[in-house]
């Protein structure tokens, strides 16, 4: 039945929602994998089920972790689908444990601590880091970052496309503990390294393009700010109203020129990750369809322009679900029409821990 239903709904998706010429989006029904994911028999399940390419996550460059994704690109190309990749950006424990400086701060809001109550407080001439997370946001961590990912392009076999996630800041950015408030990565005075300005994440993409050609499609994978519903959950905001101060208008600022650099969009929808599997969403992942209208309202409410939903990729969660909840998120996608999802059954890790680092 799961089957007939994926089937059905990837068809309306394609066929209700024609490309237009000025459209440039990529349409994609994908799968994100690990490499051990990646069987013969896990990926006959998935031809089955209607999917039609494989996102394979790259992380680690041993020689081990590089020989593992070939074996893992040659199953996945002779199955039959599209092969592409994932790269996670700003979560990074080699960088952050290399250069700690370079992280994510917590600073601003302290309600992040409701989840560390014995974490101590930062002496003078220290700072709280976000480990760990090493966002593009700054000069030093750019160009790490960009090297990091021409490394591991360069030892795996050639891809239909790329996929960039957490382009943005670290979550629980203004400290307030929410895991998508991603706006920034120091709300306060303490900086360690060089700040970029609001085009970091378009800039960014621009660099990975360049390096892998034209051929290969880079989609950006970007993250939905809070909700004002939000300041009443205490395992998000916990009374923080941001809402309507800073978060959406720096968030919106950001997207408008990864709108301007980028023809897909990714939108990483991760609702029981993200603490969003509530009642204030009637329908079972609702707020899936609620986060990619979401695209379209809140831009034009600060100063930017609204991004169609066609032009969207929904990102959705696909460890720790039941097929009926799996269903429910690609109802949702369905309900806007998207240009279509990749649902990751490998976990997408967004956790973070607090740290105390000199303030360099």
């Amino acid at each position: 039945m799961l089957r007939l239903f994926a089937s059905i709904a990837i068809s309306l998706i394609f066929s209700a929602y024609p490309l237009a010429a000025e459209d440039k989006a990529v349409r994609l029904c994908g799968a994100l994998l690990t490499g051990e994911m990646a069987s013969p028999m896990r990926l006959g399940e998935l031809r089955n089920q209607g999917y039609d390419a494989v996102v394979l996550s790259l992380d680690g460059d041993s020689f081990e972790a590089r020989q593992a994704d070939r074996s893992a690109a040659v199953r996945i190309a002779e199955a039959g689908f599209e092969l592409w990749y994932w790269i996670e950006i700003a979560r990074c424990r080699q960088l952050a444990d290399d250069h700690p400086h370079w992280m994510a701060s917590l600073q601003g809001h302290q309600e992040w601590r409701r989840f560390f109550k014995e974490f101590p407080k930062p002496q003078p001439g220290e700072v709280v880091k976000n480990y760990p997370w090493v966002p593009i946001v700054y000069r030093e961590t750019f160009d790490a970052q960009l090297a990091r990912v021409q490394e591991l392009l360069a030892a795996r076999p050639a891809a239909r496309g790329i996929l960039l996630n957490d382009l943005q800041g670290a979550p629980s950015a203004c400290g307030c503990g929410n895991p998508v408030c991603r706006w920034t990565a120091d709300y306060g005075p303490i900086k360690t390294a060089t700040p970029l300005g609001d085009d970091a994440a378009a800039r960014f993409v621009a660099a990975v393009e360049k390096t892998c050609g034209k051929k290969v499609q880079v989609i950006p994978v970007w993250t939905t700010e809070c909700e004002a519903h939000d300041v009443h959950n205490d395992a998000l905001c916990a009374g923080v109203s941001c809402f309507k101060g800073i978060c959406w208008k720096a968030y919106c600022r950001q997207l408008q020129h990864l709108d301007e650099q980028s023809p897909t969009i990714g939108a990483l929808l991760l609702y029981k990750e993200f603490g969003q599997d509530t009642k204030n969403f009637p329908q079972p992942a609702g707020w899936v369809s609620h986060a990619l209208r979401g695209f379209q309202t809140m831009p034009p409410q600060n100063s930017g322009k609204a991004i169609a939903a066609s032009r969207l990729l929904a990102v959705l969660q696909g460890w720790d679900v039941s097929p009926d909840e799996l269903a429910a998120q690609q109802k949702q996608v369905q309900s806007v029409g998207a240009a279509g999802w990749v649902v990751a059954f490998a976990r997408i890790d967004q956790s973070w821990t607090p740290r105390i680092v000199p303030a360099k």
